[in-house]
C-alpha cells in the first residue's frame, strides 16, 4: 500500500511543481548541445525525493531498514538541495563537487566502511551521483533505467527499500514521457545517482555482489567512459557540456527519445534474464554484454560519427 501512496504522491507533486515551474520560468532552454526543442519545465525531481524521503521514514519508523542504511540514504538530502540551486541559480561545480564528496563520506562514515575501501568506495559514490546526471539527456531514459534497477536489486537481493525509489520515479514518469512536460533537472538525476551508489556499496560487500551491480548498470557507466575516453583522446575539454554520449548519438539518428529509452529497458531485461540463467559465471556475462555495447557503439558510431 505505501508503494502506491508514493507513486500516487509523486504524481501528484511532480503536477504541482510544473505548474510552478512554469510560473517561475525555470525552464531548460534549448541549445545547440540540446537533445530538445523547446523550453521545458525543469526540477521535477524534486518530487521525487520528497516522495522518497516520506516513504522511506514510514519504513524507518516500521522497523524495515536497517539505521545505517537509512542514516546513509539521508545523506542524499544536501545532494537534492544543491541539485535543486543549481537547477534555480546555476551553482559552480566545484561547489557542487564539494558537497558531493562530503556527503558521500558521511554516507560511508554510516555505513561503517573499513579504512582500506574508503577512498574507492567514495569516488563510486560520486561517480554515481555524476554519472546519472551525465546520462539524464532525453525523455524517459534516467526514469527507465532507475526503474529497472529498483526492480532488479528488489528480485536479486529481496530489498524492499529499494522499491520506494522505483515507485516515486514511476510517478514521475508519465509527466517525463516524449514528449517530456516536465525534466527531472540535477535535483532528481543526482540524488539518484547518489542514492543509487549508496545502495550499491550497501550490497557490495563481495566480488560476485559488485559484479551484479556493474552488469546491471553497464548502460550508463560503459556510455559515459566510452564517451569520456573517445573525447580525451581527441583533447576536448571533458567538463564541457556535449551531445556525443551513444544514446544522444542513437537520437540524433532519427531514432524518437522513446524509441531509445525502450531499446535501454529491453537490453536491461536481457541482462536480468541472464543473470538468472547464468548467476555463477558473472564474469561471463560481463564479458558478452561489454562486447554487446562495443557492437551497439560502432553500429551508432556508422550512423552518426563521433567526431561529427
Amino acid at each position: 500500500m505505501i508503494y502506491i501512496a508514493v507513486v500516487f504522491f509523486s504524481a501528484f507533486l511532480t503536477y504541482f511543481i510544473r505548474k510552478m515551474a512554469l510560473k517561475k520560468a525555470i525552464l531548460d532552454i534549448p541549445n545547440h548541445r540540446s537533445s530538445h526543442e523547446k523550453p521545458t519545465p525543469r526540477g521535477g525531481g524534486l518530487a521525487i525525493v520528497i516522495a522518497f524521503y516520506l516513504g522511506l521514514c514510514w519504513f524507518f519508523i516500521g522497523g524495515q531498514i536497517s539505521s545505517n542504511l537509512f542514516y546513509a540514504l539521508l545523506m542524499a538530502l544536501p545532494i537534492a538541495i544543491i541539485g535543486l540551486l543549481d537547477d534555480i541559480l546555476d551553482i559552480s561545480s566545484a561547489k557542487r563537487f564539494a558537497v558531493q564528496i562530503a556527503c558521500a563520506a558521511l554516507a560511508l562514515y554510516f555505513l561503517q566502511i573499513s579504512w582500506q575501501w574508503f577512498f574507492m568506495a567514495l569516488l563510486l559514490i560520486v561517480w554515481f551521483t555524476n554519472l546519472f546526471n551525465f546520462l539524464d539527456g532525453i525523455d524517459g531514459y534516467v526514469s527507465i533505467e532507475t526503474l529497472f534497477l529498483a526492480i532488479a536489486v528488489f528480485v536479486l537481493f529481496g530489498d524492499k527499500g529499494i522499491v520506494l525509489l522505483g515507485a516515486s520515479v514511476l510517478g514521475f514518469l508519465p509527466f517525463n514521457w516524449q514528449r517530456a512536460s516536465i525534466f527531472m533537472g540535477d535535483v532528481g538525476s543526482t540524488f539518484i545517482g547518489f542514492v543509487l551508489g549508496v545502495w550499491f556499496i550497501y550490497y557490495g560487500d563481495n566480488f560476485h555482489t559488485i559484479a551484479i551491480w556493474l552488469l546491471l548498470t553497464m548502460p550508463f557507466w560503459f556510455d559515459a567512459t566510452y564517451t569520456l575516453v573517445r573525447r580525451f583522446i581527441n583533447a576536448e575539454v571533458i567538463t564541457q557540456a556535449h551531445k556525443k554520449h551513444l544514446f544522444q548519438r542513437a537520437v540524433q539518428s532519427k531514432m524518437s527519445h522513446q524509441s531509445v529509452s525502450l531499446f535501454l529497458l529491453g537490453i536491461n531485461l536481457t541482462i536480468l534474464g541472464a543473470l538468472f540463467l547464468m548467476k555463477e559465471h558473472i564474469l561471463i556475462l560481463l564479458f558478452v554484454f561489454f562486447l554487446l555495447f562495443i557492437y551497439v557503439s560502432y553500429v551508432i558510431e556508422k550512423r552518426v560519427p563521433f567526431d561529427v
